[in-house]
């Protein structure tokens, strides 16, 4: 049982009973909040999502369609939070650099990345690597053998970000696979867009790059400078440097 959002409903029920009371004098605002924590046990519904589809005017056919869609959404939606509450305790408790201090306690730290996230063998995985998804989107992340993942890397995996065998990462490198549409949040709305990115083999990235959502492909045996900011995809064999990040050489 979810006791917060038990907690949720019971608070804020109340306050919204309260303003749809305010302008229905018709109604009473003890009906409401009772019918606020009916639909939540019914269809798993949130008090602001009550207020939203005007609930208390609907018949009870309406409700059940109206409801039952909730009911599902709502359910996906916390098993999202579950697992991203589960990822944080995770991180809080792998990444400190105490499992640096003897290679017995890295090989456990890596270990127990593999066993939570898609990671294959051999692979380095130093202190502070920040693993996440947001935005209540499943993402995947998939990171190949031999792969290194140096101090205070970070990736966002909330689109699908796959890493193959070799890849290097260094100090700092910070990968975003989604971005908020900026149209529709001047708008009102919160809309976020999962994105793709795969580095292919062998790719090395340097200390401090940012690889952006706009970037799909980092080529196979590529090279991306220090400091760089990558907003296209980087050919095979290509060296990528600068603010926003240019091709300047191959590598034969």
């Amino acid at each position: 049982m979810n006791f917060r959002r038990i907690k949720q409903v019971w608070k804020y029920g109340k306050k919204h009973a309260e303003k749809i009371a305010s302008e229905n004098p018709s109604l009473k605002k003890g009906v409401i909040f009772r019918d606020i924590l009916r639909c939540y046990w019914k269809y798993n519904m949130w008090s602001n999502q009550y207020l939203k589809e005007k609930f208390w005017t609907l018949s009870s056919e309406k409700k059940d369609v109206i409801g039952n869609q909730y009911k599902e959404k709502n359910r996906n939606r916390n098993r999202w939070v579950a697992e991203y509450e589960l990822n944080h305790r995770f991180l809080n408790k792998w990444k400190s650099y105490k499992w640096e201090c003897t290679s017995t306690l890295r090989e456990k730290k890596i270990k127990a990345y593999q066993r939570r996230y898609d990671i294959g063998k051999d692979c380095q995985i130093a202190d502070n690597v920040i693993l996440e998804f947001h935005h209540y989107k499943w993402g995947t992340l998939k990171i190949g053998n031999h792969v290194n993942l140096s101090r205070n890397v970070y990736i966002d995996y909330t689109g699908e970000v796959i890493i193959e065998d070799g890849a290097k990462l260094a100090n700092g490198v910070i990968i975003e696979s989604h971005h908020r549409d900026l149209e529709a949040y001047n708008e009102g709305k919160d809309v976020n867009v999962p994105t793709k990115i795969l580095i292919r083999e062998n790719a090395y990235i340097g200390s401090r790059a940012i690889i952006l959502d706009s970037c799909n492909y980092i080529g196979k045996n590529a090279r991306i400078g220090a400091g760089a900011v990558v907003t296209k995809d980087v050919p095979d064999n290509a060296v990528a440097v600068g603010v926003p990040a240019k091709v300047v050489k191959y590598l034969e």
